[in-house]
């Protein structure tokens, strides 16, 4: 073995030595001091918007899924957080603005036969005037007349709600790298509220032009018996009875919205808020097995699931106006 084989052994034997200490004692070899921010929150000294203050938020809204009457909205939204991400809200929106909708202009145009004032049923509304009676060219046609649809239709007249509401995203938003503001992100959901009232007050039915005594029982025997045609059934009351299903309501409410905030005590909220009810919006029967047909305004009868669903923008107010700055308290380590 030669010398330069010798040294290269050496090394060899001296380099594993030196690995074989480190491996040995990995506490003394691999101890490291706390870094500055072990221990502490990701996010110091920031704005607690929202914990332990009322929001005041007056508003406008638009409602987005009624079917014949869209309606614009007014009213105030009140919330308490309890913390920076959860709270309790109430809310109140008022009817303003009545806005027919294409399928109601459909209708009212030609959509739905109209009744005359002749009773032999001969002349056309145009001729004769409104009335109860169906003309001879429209027996065949199985849609209620439009006075009938006109005094069943509802419309929205308030919604109002109490939720629990959860903020789970905050954070600042830039725009355009010069504009920056805090914004939060949030959902609720709690019970809603609903009142409808009659969307055509003055217009009668067939039964009320007629003055029918019994249009609602089918069961009596007196249903449907037209006093003005010697006490003959009128098929109108008997095929297409009405039955406006105004008044209150109470179902589910939930939704989403955006704080977008201007100062620490003013801030931008747009929000989709969905009340849903049980609701006959025709007050007209929507059943095929009832014989003869009848209107039920219950759940179980011509009812069905509405979405009231209505965009909402208001601006928020913060009470108190000041926010709080989360703190965080150091703590001395104990040497060991």
């Amino acid at each position: 073995m030669t010398v330069m084989q010798k040294n290269t052994i050496k090394l060899s034997l001296a380099a594993a030595g030196v690995c074989a200490g480190l491996f040995m004692a990995p506490g003394e070899a691999q101890a490291k001091k706390p870094g500055v921010l072990e221990g502490k929150p990701v996010v110091v000294d920031r704005l607690e918007l929202r914990k332990l203050r009322f929001q005041i938020t007056p508003q406008i809204g638009m409602s987005l899924s009624q079917p014949f009457v869209h309606k614009g909205f007014a009213g105030l939204k009140l919330r308490f957080d309890f913390t920076d991400w959860i709270g309790v809200r109430a809310s109140f929106m008022y009817g303003v603005l009545d806005v027919d909708s294409s399928l109601l202009k459909a209708i009212n145009n030609g959509g739905l036969p109209l009744g005359t004032a002749d009773s032999s049923a001969e002349q056309p509304a145009s001729v004769a005037g409104p009335g109860p009676y169906r003309t001879i060219d429209q027996l065949d046609n199985p849609a209620p007349l439009l006075h009938d649809f006109q005094a069943g239709l509802t419309k929205l007249q308030f919604t109002a709600s109490l939720d629990l509401a959860f903020t789970p995203f905050s954070g600042k938003l830039g725009l355009f790298s010069a504009i920056f503001t805090e914004y939060d992100i949030y959902i609720f959901g709690g019970v809603g509220f609903t009142n409808w009232a009659r969307h055509y007050e003055n217009v009668q039915s067939t039964s009320e032009m007629l003055a029918i005594p019994n249009s609602t029982d089918a069961s009596a025997e007196d249903y449907c018996l037209d006093p003005n045609n010697g006490g003959a059934t009128n098929s109108e009351c008997l095929l297409h009875p009405v039955d406006a299903d105004d008044g209150f309501r109470i179902g589910g409410s939930f939704g989403a919205g955006v704080h977008l905030f201007i100062t620490d005590w003013l801030s931008l909220n747009p929000e989709i808020h969905d009340i849903v009810v049980g609701h006959n919006d025709a007050g007209l029967n929507a059943t095929i097995d009832d014989v003869p047909p009848v209107v039920s305004n219950t759940a179980s009868g011509d009812r069905v699931a509405r979405h009231n669903v209505t965009f909402n923008l208001g601006l928020t107010f913060y009470v108190p106006p000041k926010a709080k700055r989360s703190r965080l308290e150091q703590k001395l380590r104990k040497k060991k």
